[in-house]
């Protein structure tokens, strides 16, 4: 169950907030959110319906009810937590497709750069000897706490910062670490660095053996762009990782 919930402020803008990132919330084996406005799914129309006045009820991290605030016929569990949430919106948490985590130290300054600037200003390659594993870290768990501030809680991050087995390694304890539902998509790439294909594959097979993320709300995967260049032996070698 990921969720967001939207304060609506005359004088501010709008401000996201992802329950998942309130470790006090996310303790709790039931919580009420009572009296905000839910954006929920008609499955009659297909469409959206919007639910003033509505709460939420959740129970060991599953939505048992939604229900209007003033009915009186849906059971509330002993020692639920109550979050008032009037005045919020309650919606679904969004999704992010494509994100690169570590690239989060790169925010703002990139705004008028075109494609083929970025790959060589920011990309994967002009930055593989510029950055340690702890600038990986704290910029994957940066950015994933953004997301979580805006109410995105599934990403799927194409992590290509990396470059070395310590960098792989912090880029994933950063998603670890973050809380939020990632797909770390570990990058595969033929770097100039000397951290080979073979290197990048072994370091990906010990992640999986070690399972750190396992018990957590991170799924691995894998990355690779080059099928349309690289040798026949080198694809199957990537495939033969992701099966």
């Amino acid at each position: 169950m990921l969720l967001s919930l939207l304060q609506l402020p005359v004088t501010r803008p709008l401000l996201l907030l992802a329950l998942c990132s309130s470790s006090s919330i996310a303790a709790a084996s039931s919580i009420l959110l009572s009296g905000g406005t839910v954006i929920a799914f008609d499955q009659s129309t297909q469409g959206l319906q919007v639910l003033r006045n509505n709460s939420v009820l959740i129970v060991d991290d599953q939505i048992n009810a939604i229900f209007d605030s003033s009915s009186s016929n849906v059971t509330i569990p002993t020692g639920t937590e109550v979050v008032d949430v009037a005045g919020k919106i309650i919606s679904p948490g969004f999704v992010d497709t494509h994100r690169h985590g570590w690239q989060t130290a790169f925010k703002t300054i990139a705004s008028n750069t075109s494609l083929s600037e970025y790959f060589a200003r920011y990309g994967e390659f002009a930055s593989q000897d510029l950055f340690t594993a702890d600038d990986i870290y704290w910029g994957q768990l940066a950015g994933h706490l953004e997301n979580l501030n805006a109410g995105v809680t599934s990403i799927l991050d194409h992590a290509h910062g990396s470059w070395s087995d310590a960098t792989a390694q912090a880029g994933l304890n950063g998603s670890i670490d973050s809380g939020a539902r990632v797909f770390h998509a570990y990058t595969v790439h033929p770097l100039t660095n000397n951290y080979t294909i073979d290197d990048q594959l072994a370091k990906l097979k010990s992640i999986a053996q070690e399972g750190l993320y396992k018990n957590t709300s991170v799924s691995l995967g894998l990355a690779y762009d080059f099928f349309c260049c690289a040798t026949p032996d080198e694809v199957n070698s990537v495939i033969a990782a992701a099966t």
